[in-house]
């Protein structure tokens, strides 16, 4: 999460944001991890409209640092999502694939789950299926072109199937 403290913190006099010391404690637990996921639970953009509680919105830098702290896998799917509407949702999925960042939750279109999922990751000879989901997105509802992987026992039981048959 991105509260408003932890924004007014990390903001340089330049107007920039750094993040690079807020994970250094727990960095090499992290980069020790073979692979360490982590929930995003904030949109992130490249714009200045930056805030905390309750509508959060990140800098693209805050996924630097979580990137460089070690983290692997993005978990996207959760109840601030939809904080920024759908274009907080593109913006943040299109940031973590311009940083070749593995994600799962949200997506910017039907097309773009499906070449996601199922998504199997090989961690030292150990095959392992990831999925996530969110309850709710704080009674805000997605476009209709963006995908929010809300619980759904149906899609579960597809997405796991999916997943063991890969």
């Amino acid at each position: 999460m991105m509260h408003q403290g932890q924004l007014d913190a990390a903001r340089r006099s330049d107007g920039s944001y750094d993040f690079s010391e807020y994970f250094t404690t727990f960095t090499p637990y992290v980069l020790g991890a073979d692979y360490a996921v982590v929930n995003l639970e904030t949109p992130v953009s490249s714009t200045q409209h930056y805030s905390g509680y309750p509508c959060f919105n990140a800098p693209e830098s805050y996924v630097d640092a979580l990137a460089d702290a070690g983290f692997d896998l993005f978990l996207t799917a959760n109840n601030h999502t939809l904080d920024r509407r759908d274009r907080g949702l593109r913006a943040t999925v299109e940031c973590l694939d311009r940083k070749n960042l593995d994600h799962i939750g949200t997506y910017a279109d039907r097309a773009g789950r499906d070449s996601i999922l199922p998504l199997i990751k090989d961690i030292n000879g150990i095959k392992v299926g990831f999925v996530n989901y969110t309850y709710g997105t704080n009674g805000i509802e997605p476009g209709r072109d963006v995908v929010v992987d809300y619980i759904d026992r149906n899609r579960i039981r597809e997405d796991i199937a999916a997943a063991r048959k890969a």
